[in-house]
């Protein structure tokens, strides 16, 4: 979903975490593409501690909002105090890489089912190999380390694959070194997509949750 302009937000108090969080990861990539819902479910681990709020690279009018747990670091892309047809949560895992989210309905989103969405996709992406040159993911990293490093990620153009519907059209496929992968991808988040689970919806719910106190109205 398309935004345009930026916007700017009162200072939040940080909560303290609930749990430490490691500085790295000691832990080596899996080879196994991340499935949606492997990271919602790694979403839903854990308790959450904010992170941050702010402009985020690939939106304009709309800012983000971020959240950590012992696992993956989770943003809410479209952090607004009224809720918008759209929803869009991407999770960073040091080990299992990135999984983008993103659904779009007719009136708010989060009154609506599966079956009432005409875009629902999702994405993937390997943690970035040493060719990419990016700094290692932290879970440790600040809000704005994220941001910058997303930017980066994104401008590298990393191996992805992605599936779903797009205004109710299937859509599938895999680029970069990843193409030989397409089917599985596909075959993996099939049933995810056709009929999203319990964890999607929490986390749909605990995101607006999120949104209605960190959040920001586009101006």
């Amino acid at each position: 979903m398309a935004a345009c302009g930026s916007t700017t937000q009162a200072p939040q108090a940080r909560p303290a975490s609930v749990h430490p969080i490691p500085r790295a990861s000691t832990v080596q990539p899996r080879d196994g593409l991340y499935t949606a819902d492997e990271a919602l479910r790694d979403v839903r681990s854990g308790p959450w501690e904010y992170l941050g709020a702010g402009a985020w690279h690939d939106t304009e009018r709309t800012q983000a909002c971020a959240f950590r747990n012992r696992r993956v670091i989770m943003v809410n892309v479209y952090c607004t105090l009224t809720e918008l047809p759209a929803f869009r949560v991407d999770v960073f895992s040091p080990q299992r890489g990135l999984v983008r989210l993103y659904a779009e309905s007719k009136g708010t989103l989060s009154a609506h089912m599966r079956q009432d969405y005409f875009t629902f996709m999702a994405e993937t992406e390997l943690p970035p190999g040493p060719a990419a040159r990016l700094a290692p993911f932290s879970l440790a990293m600040s809000f704005p380390e994220l941001r910058a490093y997303d930017e980066q990620r994104y401008a590298a153009f990393l191996p992805a694959c992605y599936a779903g519907t797009k205004f109710n059209q299937e859509q599938s496929g895999c680029v970069g070194t990843l193409q030989a992968r397409a089917s599985e991808w596909a075959a993996r988040n099939r049933v995810f997509l056709q009929r999203a689970n319990d964890d999607w919806y929490a986390v749909v719910r605990d995101m607006r949750a999120q949104a209605l106190r960190y959040g920001v109205d586009p101006q």
